[in-house]
């Protein structure tokens, strides 16, 4: 029996005696074509299929207009949303902005003498903090000799870097120990 042909029921004795296929019968069945991979020209191996394909032969609905336009709905939304609170921004900003510069004046202040005291005290003592964190470190330059030395060859033997190798080891050294020094003072 080949491709697209069916065999009729047993119960149907008009298909049994004429030999012919039921056309509701071969209606409701689809054609069956099979392919083997030997068939398949290499040019046609290698070929993408869409999603939809796939949902659409593997027998699943496709995306519906219902769908589209439930999505388009919930994207109107978040845009105008994004817009409201893109507005709302733009205002906040402009307010800060208008504040600084000193244009708007707090319509009340409630600020009592000891509450700026309090403020000022908590102010300085972060700035106390801040120096002391990051602005202690700064000392001077421990190896400085080295450097001037190692400078001064250089500019005597340009070209000729290596006649002043002698003199790096011991620059390197001292950085080395500098930093050791440094960090060891930051972790007490």
């Amino acid at each position: 029996m080949g491709a697209g042909e069916s065999r009729p029921a047993r119960g149907d004795s008009a298909a049994a005696e004429g030999n012919q296929p039921n056309s509701e019968e071969q209606q409701r069945q689809p054609k069956v074509l099979r392919i083997e991979r030997s068939q398949i020209p290499e040019a046609y191996k290698n070929v993408g299929v869409s999603s939809e394909v796939i949902r659409r032969v593997s027998g699943g609905s496709t995306s519906n207009d219902s769908d589209v336009s439930a999505l388009n709905a919930e994207l109107q939304k978040e845009r105008e949303t994004n817009a409201r609170l893109r507005n709302q921004m733009q205002n906040l900003t402009a307010l800060q902005n208008r504040f600084a510069t000193g244009q708007i004046i707090p319509s009340q202040t409630t600020e009592t003498l000891e509450d700026v005291e309090e403020k000022k005290r908590v102010f300085d003592e972060t700035v106390q903090r801040v120096e002391k964190q990051f602005f202690s470190y700064q000392r001077e330059n421990a190896c400085e000799d080295n450097e001037k030395e190692l400078m001064e060859c250089l500019s005597k033997n340009k070209g000729k870097v290596l006649n002043c190798k002698s003199l790096k080891v011991p620059y390197d050294e001292c950085i080395v120990k500098f930093r050791h020094e440094v960090l060891s003072s930051k972790a007490s």
